[in-house]
């Protein structure tokens, strides 16, 4: 009988790395030609080599073309070097080999194992299972390996992606290591400069598409970099506001490493799963960094907000998506009257807008409210400055070191108290083994004593973070201070000066105004430890 055959072969990634030549392409084709031509049953027809796929999968190119012409009736025998280059999924292998196969009336060979359906004995038969069980745990063991050590990379900040994040490259002498592409790193600050100046993602978007920068994926084939992504839906792959938002929102412009997001269940099923963020791996100061701290929480503070520009303006009004109402909260939105040739600008609270029965408008004039915050932002910094000022008093005044000995004295008790608790706690412990009380007593009064514990701990926790940040925030170079009196005194107020300086303004219904500053909780606890101070001196000298 005569017997058309499909040589079939097959080298995974894994082999690729290991450089296993016996296993090469090339040695299993000439292994499968020289077996069919010592066979005058068996005729070469077609031939198929999948290479870098891994065994455990049959979703293979030329394993599909080799099923196609079976059912066709082109080929009626598969030939293979041996079981593991057909595949290493045990129930899978199985079921092509025994069922499918044999159904189709197909002629199997493996040569290597001596594998061959038309002269089946049962000791053949009885190593099948074998082999193919033993291919399996292979793979299993081989997954372990490569995810252990995968992890043990990711765990030291080393780079284990495919590709370097846009606006980084492989370091050439490490390729584990990132290091700034220039070219590409100038669009990220751009990105970050436009969305801080007020401008949307899909402005952004719109205007690099206009200006001819070219995508992430388009930058990386002009590189020469054969990269593939799920995002892409044209055929010349575009900026689009997703892919802004990405950038905007990945940590690694900031020297940060953040890797291990996605993961597989095992290796048999290729599904990706989304991992939770606790379940990151996440190395602070990697790689260079692109962006400034300041500048990513400007920009993740201000995604979300009400940016929308003025008719054919490039940029966003100054004040957009800072005012709110001060009374019911709500965002105050910008609307516009024409008296005379003139057109006045003036805010109202979007919420009586959409529903009279809600709050009231609390209209108010955008020149008075620019205006009054100009005056309000120049009469902070001149605050913080003298705010400065009397903490470089108080730091060398020795008052400064009783404030910080009290606080160590709270400190001091609060541990006395955790150890005279945990010393109860123990005892008890001793007195239950020497059966001065039930195991019953013993369980309730660890319970009580235990949470004691833990209240108290929280409690030096939370003393220890206080003095930290007095620490910090009292300092007369402390970042927060310096970072304001860099701006010195503004004569003009515009979008960059007010998303730096604001969090957010406020206007209620009498038409008064409150501005929340950046870094307002440490501008107030620094104001609080002056005024202490302040309150000291006057009953020292009333005495």
């Amino acid at each position: 009988m005569e017997f058309f055959c499909y040589a079939y072969g097959r080298l995974s990634k894994e082999d690729l790395d290991k450089k296993a030549e016996s296993d090469s392409i090339k040695n299993q084709r000439d292994l499968i030609h020289a077996y069919i031509d010592r066979d005058p049953e068996l005729h070469l027809v077609m031939e198929g080599y999948d290479d870098g796929y891994t065994g455990t999968s049959f979703d293979r190119p030329h394993v599909r073309e080799m099923l196609e012409a079976v059912k066709s009736g082109k080929v009626n025998c598969v030939v293979v070097k041996d079981l593991s280059r057909f595949g290493r999924e045990y129930i899978e292998s199985g079921q092509y080999i025994e069922k499918l196969f044999p159904a189709l009336g197909v002629r199997f060979i493996a040569i290597n194992d001596n594998y061959d359906t038309a002269h089946l004995d049962s000791s053949s038969s009885l190593m099948l299972p074998f082999k193919n069980l033993m291919n399996d745990s292979y793979c299993r063991d081989t997954s372990i390996k490569i995810r252990s050590h995968l992890d043990v990379k990711r765990r030291n900040g080393e780079f284990i992606g495919s590709f370097a994040v846009y606006g980084y490259a492989k370091d050439p002498e490490n390729k584990n290591r990132l290091v700034v592409d220039p070219e590409a790193a100038e669009t990220v600050r751009e990105i970050f400069a436009r969305r801080i100046a007020g401008q949307s993602c899909q402005a952004i978007s719109d205007d690099l598409n206009a200006l001819g920068v070219l995508s992430p994926m388009e930058y990386k084939r002009s590189k020469g970099i054969n990269f593939k992504t799920g995002y892409q839906v044209q055929s010349k792959a575009k900026w689009s506001a997703r892919a802004v938002l990405r950038i905007l929102e990945n940590e690694v412009y900031l020297g940060i490493m953040t890797q291990g997001k996605r993961t597989t269940p095992n290796y048999k099923v290729r599904t990706v799963v989304e991992r939770p963020p606790e379940a990151w791996m996440r190395v602070e100061g990697t790689h260079e960094a692109i962006i400034s701290q300041e500048d990513f929480r400007l920009a993740a503070r201000l995604t979300g907000k009400d940016t929308r520009k003025a008719p054919g303006a490039s940029v966003v009004y100054p004040l957009s998506g800072l005012v709110c109402c001060g009374d019911c909260k709500s965002n105050m939105i910008r609307k516009t009257s024409l008296y005379g040739e003139k057109t006045y600008g003036y805010f109202v609270c979007a919420a009586h807008r959409a529903d009279k029965s809600v709050c009231s408008t609390h209209s108010i004039s955008e020149t008075k409210l620019e205006q009054a915050v100009l005056e309000g932002i120049n009469f902070h910094i001149k605050m913080v400055a003298e705010l400065r000022g009397a903490l470089e008093a108080i730091s060398r005044r020795p008052m400064q070191r009783v404030t910080l000995e009290r606080m160590d004295r709270r400190l001091d008790t609060l541990r006395r108290e955790l150890a005279r608790k945990q010393e109860i706690r123990d005892n008890l412990y001793r007195r239950y083994a020497s059966g001065e009380v039930s195991k019953e007593d013993f369980y309730d009064f660890k319970r009580i004593f235990t949470k004691d514990c833990e209240e108290v701990e929280q409690s030096i926790e939370t003393q220890r973070h206080q003095l930290d940040e007095m620490l910090a925030n009292t300092s007369p170079d402390s970042p927060w201070i310096e970072y304001f009196q860099r701006f010195g005194q503004i004569d003009v107020l515009n979008r960059d000066v007010l998303v730096r300086l604001v969090e957010r303004i406020l206007v209620y219904e009498d038409s008064r105004i409150e501005i929340v500053f950046q870094y307002q909780a440490q501008f107030e606890q620094a104001k609080a430890v002056a005024s202490s101070f302040a309150e000291d001196d006057e009953l020292r000298e009333a005495v």
